[in-house]
C-alpha cells in the first residue's frame, strides 16, 4: 500500500488527478442514471439503454484511465499506441454493457453480484490494454499481488453500486451508486498504477507525441465532460418524457378500464336483462304492469297464454279496458255474454281500485279459478299476477273432505259430525224442534271380522251405511264414530214417538241378513238415544248421553234400544269412581286370593284349590268379581291383576302338599297378551311348583275371539307340562270343534247344568244329565260346578263324573283355611296310626 501512495503522491501531477476523479464520478452519474432507465423500459428499448449506459461509463473509465496517466511522471519521456488505445476503449464500453445487462435481466438474486464482476473485469481490462499502449523508452515490470488487489477492488466496488442502483432509484440511490461506481474505477486505476515500475533503457526508442501531456488531458477531459454531460441531459430530458409518458400511458390505461366497464355493464345489462325476461317468461303465473294511465307496460307469456290475448293487445301501451274487453266478449270468464251484461262486466272490471292491495278469484267459463292479486305502485299504476288456483282448489276441497268423512264408508266422521249437531242445535233453541241423537254399535261385528276376515268387516260396514242412509230423510245426519259405531241425527217434533219409530227401523234394517258374496252375515245393533236440548244442550253433552244410553242398551243385551235417563249419568260416574280406586287397589294391597275346594266324588278327597279373586275395598268392603272384572277387561287392568293373580296363587300353592292342584281361570284380555306365556313360566319358577300342579281354566268365549293365537299360547303351556281345563262346557257355540282342535286336560261342565240334575221339569233334568253323560263319554277328566245338595252328587256319581266342586263341599276360603284343613288331616292321621 505504501508503493500505491508513493506512486499518487510523487509520480502524478496533483492538477490533473482531481480532474481525472471528476471525470470518473460525473461519468458514473451518467451511467446509473440511463441504468435505472433501462430497467424501467421494456426489452427492446431497454437494450438501448444498456448499450448507451456502458458506451457513457466504458468512455468514463477510458477518459479517467488517459487523464489520470497523462498525470502520471515516470521520470521518462511516455507515448501511446494509437491501435491498443482504441481497442481499450471498445474493450471497457462491450464489457461494461454486459455488466449492465446482466444486472438489468432476470437472472435470480445473484444478477448484481454477477453483472459487477463484469464491470469489474472490463475496468481491469481498459487499464491493463492501455498500460499495454504506453510507449516508454524503458522496461515495465508489474508487482503481481497489487494487480490482484486492484482486480478484487474493481469487482466488489462493481457489485456495490449495482445493488445500490437496483435497490434504490431514486436521486440519493443513484448519487450513492455512482460514488461506488467511482470509488471501483479510481481505487482500481491508482492500485493498478503502484503495481507498476518503469526501468529506462536508452536502447528503447519512443514515438513523440505531438501534444503536451497537459494539453492532451483537457482536450480529453473537455471532451469527456461535454459527452457525459449531454448524456446526462439526455437522461433527465428522457425522465421528464417518461413521466409524462407514464401518465399519458396511465391516463389511457383509465380511459381503457372505463371503456372496459363500461362495455362490462353493458354486457351484464343485456344478460340481466335476458335472464329477467327468461324469469318472467317462465313463470307459473302471468304477470302485468301498467301505468298510472291504466295502460299495459310489459306482460309475460303465461299471461297472454291464460287469456288468449291476440298480439296486437300484448303491446305497450294498450289499454286495460281494452283487454278486459277481449276476455268478457271472448267468453272466458263465467256469466252472462249479452251486450249490456258485458258492458256491464267490463266497467266493474276496469274500476277496480288500484290503490292498495287487493285479491280476488274471477272463475272462466270452462270451470277454471283464477286468483288476480294485484300490487300497486309508486306514482300510479299496479303489477298484477294471475294464478290458476284449479287444482289447489280441488285438492283442498278434497283434503277438506277426507278430514271430515271416514274413508271406509264416506260418511261424516266425528269431526264432521261434531259441526253439524252445534248447528242443529243451534235450531233447537226456539222450542219448536227436537234433535234425537241415535248412537249404536253392532252386535257380533267382531266375530264377523275374526272368523271372515278384515275385507269382510269392511264390506259389512259399508253395507251398514248403505242401510243406514236408506232408514233416514234427507235431512237425516249420519255418521261412523270409529270402529263398528255410527251415529244418526235427525230433527223431531215427538220425540220419544219419532225417535222410538227410527231406531226400530234401524234395528229391523239391520237385523236382515247381510250379502258379502262368499258369506251371509246377520248381525244387530244396540242403540242408545238422547234427545237434545233436554239431555243436553251442546254437542259433547248431548253425544255423552247418548253414549251413556247405548253403554247401558249393550249392559242389557244384544238388539236393544234405550233413552238416556239421569241415573246413567250417576252409574257411570259410579263406574269411573270404580275403575279410579281399581287402578289403586293393586298398589295398596287390597286384592285377595279366596280357594274353593276341588273334590274327588269317589271318597270325598281334595284334590286342589281353585282361586277365586276378591276385592276388599277400604270403604265399600268386599267387592265380588262380577263387579269389577268385566269393568277391569274393558279398562285393560285386568292384565296386571291377572299377572298378580297367576304369581299369587302359585306362591301359595308352593306351601300345599304336592299332591294338591291349584286352578286359575284367565281372560280374554290375558290370552291377547303376548307376555302370557313367559309371565306364566315366571311365575312357576318362582314359586317353585311342579308345572303339572297348575291347572289354566279356559271359556269357549276365550277361544272364540282368537281361536288360533289362543291354540298356539295353550300349545306352549300344554308343552311345558301345564294342565289346561275346557270351563263352562255346554254353554258355548263350539265345544265339539274345541275339543277337537285341541287335547285339553279335563272338561268343566257349566254349573247351569248341574243346578238342573235334580229338577222338578223332566226336559231340564233330561238335557243336563245328557250334557254330564256326554262330557264323561269323551273320556276327560270332568269336574262338574255348582254342587249344592247331596242328590246333585248321587247323579255325578252315577254318571260317572270325577270332580266336584261347590258349596256343598265347602264355600271359598282363605289362604289360612286350607293351611289349617291340612294340618288337621295330618293330626287325624297320626291319631288313625
Amino acid at each position: 500500500m505504501f508503493r500505491v501512495f508513493s506512486c499518487l503522491t510523487v509520480e502524478h501531477d496533483w492538477r490533473l488527478v482531481p480532474l481525472a476523479g471528476l471525470v470518473c464520478f460525473v461519468a458514473s452519474i451518467v451511467a446509473v442514471s440511463i441504468f435505472h432507465r433501462a430497467i424501467a423500459a421494456r426489452s427492446r428499448t431497454r437494450s438501448i439503454w444498456i448499450a448507451i449506459a456502458g458506451a457513457a461509463i466504458g468512455y468514463g473509465i477510458w477518459a479517467t484511465h488517459f487523464v489520470a496517466m497523462l498525470a502520471y511522471e515516470p521520470g521518462v519521456t511516455t507515448g501511446y499506441d494509437i491501435v491498443l488505445t482504441a481497442l481499450s476503449l471498445t474493450t471497457a464500453m462491450l464489457l461494461t454493457s454486459g455488466g449492465f445487462a446482466i444486472a438489468v435481466g432476470d437472472y435470480g438474486p445473484w444478477r448484481a453480484g454477477a453483472g459487477g464482476v463484469i464491470i469489474g473485469g472490463g475496468i481491469a481490462s481498459m487499464h491493463y490494454l492501455g498500460m499495454w499502449a504506453l510507449e516508454v523508452p524503458g522496461r515495465v515490470a508489474w508487482s503481481l499481488d497489487l494487480v490482484l488487489v486492484s482486480i478484487l477492488l474493481g469487482m466488489c466496488f462493481g457489485y456495490a453500486a449495482l445493488s445500490v442502483a437496483i435497490k434504490h432509484r431514486t436521486y440519493r440511490g443513484t448519487l450513492a451508486a455512482a460514488v461506488l461506481l467511482t470509488l471501483a474505477i479510481v481505487s482500481h486505476h491508482f492500485t493498478a498504477m503502484g503495481a507498476v515500475q518503469i526501468m529506462p533503457d536508452p536502447t528503447r526508442a519512443t514515438g513523440a507525441l505531438s501534444l503536451s501531456p497537459a494539453v492532451l488531458a483537457l482536450a480529453i477531459a473537455g471532451v469527456a465532460l461535454s459527452v457525459l454531460g449531454m448524456s446526462l441531459i439526455g437522461v433527465l430530458a428522457d425522465r421528464r418524457l417518461a413521466s409524462r409518458t407514464a401518465k399519458f400511458e396511465e391516463i389511457i390505461s383509465q380511459l381503457s378500464d372505463a371503456r372496459r366497464q363500461l362495455e362490462g355493464s353493458q354486457q351484464e345489462l343485456q344478460e340481466q336483462t335476458l335472464r329477467l325476461d327468461t324469469a318472467i317468461n317462465h313463470m307459473v303465473e302471468g304477470l302485468c304492469m301498467f301505468d298510472a294511465d291504466k295502460r299495459l307496460v310489459i306482460c309475460n307469456e303465461r299471461y297472454a297464454n291464460l287469456y288468449r290475448l291476440p298480439p296486437e293487445l300484448l303491446r305497450a301501451g294498450t289499454s286495460h279496458c281494452e283487454i278486459i274487453r277481449h276476455r268478457v266478449t271472448s267468453g272466458t270468464l263465467k256469466g252472462d255474454t249479452s251486450d249490456i251484461a258485458a258492458e256491464q262486466l267490463i266497467a266493474k272490471l276496469d274500476a277496480l281500485s288500484v290503490d292498495t292491495v287487493s285479491s280476488r278469484v274471477d272463475e272462466f267459463a270452462d270451470g277454471r279459478l283464477i286468483c288476480v292479486t294485484r300490487q300497486p305502485m309508486a306514482g300510479g299504476g299496479w303489477v298484477a299476477t294471475h294464478l290458476d288456483v284449479t287444482e289447489q282448489r280441488l285438492s283442498e276441497a278434497k283434503i277438506t273432505y277426507m278430514a271430515q268423512h271416514d274413508a271406509l264408508t264416506e260418511l261424516p266422521n266425528r269431526v264432521l259430525l261434531r259441526a253439524r249437531l252445534d248447528q242443529a242445535l243451534a235450531n233447537t233453541r226456539n222450542g219448536d224442534l227436537h234433535l234425537a241423537v241415535l248412537m249404536l254399535d253392532l252386535d257380533r261385528f267382531k266375530e264377523v271380522n275374526d272368523t271372515l276376515g278384515h275385507p269382510a268387516g269392511d264390506a259389512l260396514l259399508r253395507a251398514v251405511a248403505t242401510r243406514l242412509r236408506e232408514c233416514g230423510r234427507d235431512m237425516t245426519l249420519i255418521a261412523r264414530l270409529g270402529g263398528d259405531e255410527f251415529a244418526v241425527v235427525d230433527y223431531v217434533t215427538d220425540p220419544i214417538v219419532e225417535a222410538t219409530c227410527l231406531a226400530e227401523t234401524i234395528k229391523a234394517s239391520l237385523c236382515e241378513p247381510f250379502d258379502l258374496g262368499d258369506h251371509q252375515v246377520t248381525v244387530g245393533a244396540s242403540i242408545g238415544i238422547a234427545i237434545a236440548p233436554c239431555d243436553g244442550a251442546d254437542s259433547d253433552l248431548i253425544l255423552k248421553s247418548a253414549d251413556l244410553a247405548l253403554y247401558a242398551a249393550k249392559g242389557g243385551g244384544r238388539g236393544a234400544f234405550r233413552f238416556f235417563e239421569p241415573e246413567l249419568d250417576h252409574l257411570m260416574h259410579v263406574r269411573r269412581n270404580l275403575e279410579k280406586d281399581m287402578r289403586k287397589a293393586l298398589a295398596r294391597g287390597e286384592f285377595e286370593l279366596h280357594f274353593q275346594p276341588i273334590v274327588r266324588v269317589e271318597g270325598g278327597r281334595t284334590s286342589g284349590y281353585e282361586a277365586l279373586l276378591r276385592w276388599h275395598h277400604p270403604e265399600r268392603g268386599m267387592v265380588l268379581p262380577g263387579e269389577f272384572i268385566p269393568l277391569a277387561e274393558e279398562t285393560g287392568l285386568i292384565l296386571p291383576i291377572g299377572e298378580w293373580v297367576l304369581r299369587a296363587a302359585c306362591a301359595e300353592a308352593a306351601k300345599w302338599p304336592s299332591d294338591l292342584t291349584i286352578a286359575i281361570n284367565l281372560s280374554p284380555a290375558q290370552f291377547r297378551s303376548k307376555e302370557l306365556v313367559s309371565i306364566i313360566v315366571g311365575a312357576l319358577a318362582t314359586s317353585g311348583i311342579e308345572p303339572h300342579r297348575l291347572e289354566l281354566e279356559v271359556t269357549e268365549t276365550v277361544i272364540m275371539h282368537d281361536s288360533e293365537a289362543v291354540f298356539a299360547a295353550l300349545g306352549q303351556l300344554r308343552e311345558l307340562g301345564v294342565r289346561i281345563a275346557l270351563d263352562d262346557f255346554g254353554t258355548g257355540y263350539s265345544s265339539l270343534s274345541f275339543l277337537q282342535k285341541f287335547p285339553f286336560d279335563k272338561v268343566k261342565i257349566d254349573r247351569s247344568f248341574v243346578s238342573e240334575l235334580a229338577s222338578k221339569r223332566e226336559e231340564a233334568r233330561r238335557i243336563a244329565r245328557a250334557v254330564v253323560a256326554f262330557a264323561v263319554s269323551l273320556g276327560k277328566m270332568t269336574t262338574a260346578e255348582g254342587v249344592e245338595t247331596a242328590e246333585q252328587l248321587a247323579i255325578l256319581r252315577e254318571e260317572g263324573c270325577v270332580e266336584a266342586q261347590g258349596y256343598y263341599f265347602s264355600r271359598p276360603m282363605q289362604a289360612s283355611s286350607i293351611a289349617q284343613q291340612a294340618q288337621r288331616k295330618a293330626e287325624a292321621a297320626v291319631c288313625a296310626a
